[in-house]
């Protein structure tokens, strides 16, 4: 479905919840090639209750949120919940009304919804609505401007965050209808042994991928259906390819970095995973070798 007339919208950022800004920048810092980013910021800043910090993870942007100290704010509470871990997905759109206006008509939960004297403007979707994640628009008055990105560098590059849903039909049609999509994969069985089911979506320039158990309609006993059980839907992981795949291993390796299910694909391709426990509550799967970039990003600039 199109979006409504005029509105145009793209990717901003994922964000982590985390005790220590500087702690998780310095883990991502040491096995990653992570570029600041100067449009926003090169330190810890102060908004509102809460510290952030921006950078560019494969290309994309990573934001780290924290409480500051002694603060009982919104990231402590959802960390004493959840543990650290991913927070939300935040779109910039240019017009947030109209989007607003055709989710609350189907009843979709909006809340935390500010309007600010620069003219933006901000809303967050409720994960009870977007299938266990929250999604934080942002009405920028600078929209039509010029985005400071770093240049392509080979080194390494975000493919895809994943999100773990009871059905992936209904999940793909949430995010169609409200969001700027171009399908990617269709659903259909995936894995070595067919034991998930799988698609994905360029949603507003984010590949967002859907992965679901493969027992349509039920929650079985596999890693998806653990997963669910255990967490709810929502996030499960983010896939980072990079260059420097051996050389990060060993370091993380040396490091004590928890890595689990290192081995190689159907097509020889290596990968592994970096443990929650060890990435402050984030699974990552990262790939070796860096892949011709296939995300549609500019095509919701």
């Amino acid at each position: 479905m199109p979006l409504p007339e005029g509105v145009r919208m793209r990717f901003d950022h994922i964000s982590i919840a985390v005790k220590s800004i500087d702690a998780a920048e310095s883990f991502f810092a040491r096995y990653f090639p992570i570029v600041a980013r100067t449009d926003r910021t090169e330190s810890n800043q102060l908004s509102g209750s809460f510290f952030w910090k921006d950078f560019y993870l494969g290309g994309f942007p990573i934001e780290l949120i924290e409480d500051p100290a002694g603060v009982e704010g919104f990231i402590t509470r959802f960390i004493r919940k959840h543990g650290e871990g991913f927070h939300h997905l935040s779109v910039e759109v240019n017009h947030l009304k109209p989007i607003l206006k055709r989710m609350r008509a189907d009843g979709v939960r909006i809340v935390d919804e500010q309007e600010f004297e620069s003219g933006s403007r901000t809303a967050f979707v409720s994960p009870r609505s977007a299938f266990g994640t929250i999604v934080q628009f942002w009405q920028v008055p600078d929209y039509e401007e010029p985005r400071i990105e770093p240049k392509e560098d080979r080194r390494s590059r975000l493919d895809h965050a994943s999100l773990a849903v009871r059905d992936i039909d209904r999940a793909l049609a949430f995010f169609q209808r409200y969001f700027a999509t171009r399908m990617v994969r269709p659903k259909a069985m995936s894995g070595s042994g067919g034991d998930f089911m799988l698609a994905q979506l360029d949603v507003a320039g984010l590949k967002l991928e859907f992965i679901q158990t493969p027992h349509d309609g039920a929650v079985g006993d596999d890693f998806v259906g653990r997963f669910i059980a255990r967490h709810g839907e929502g996030m499960h992981h983010i896939a980072l390819d990079l260059e420097e795949f051996d050389g990060a291993l060993e370091r993380m390796k040396a490091d004590g970095v928890r890595i689990v299910d290192e081995r190689a694909n159907r097509h020889g391709r290596r990968q592994f995973f970096i443990s929650p426990r060890s990435a402050f509550g984030t699974l990552i799967q990262v790939w070796d070798g860096v892949r011709r970039d296939r995300s549609a990003r500019a095509l919701h600039d």
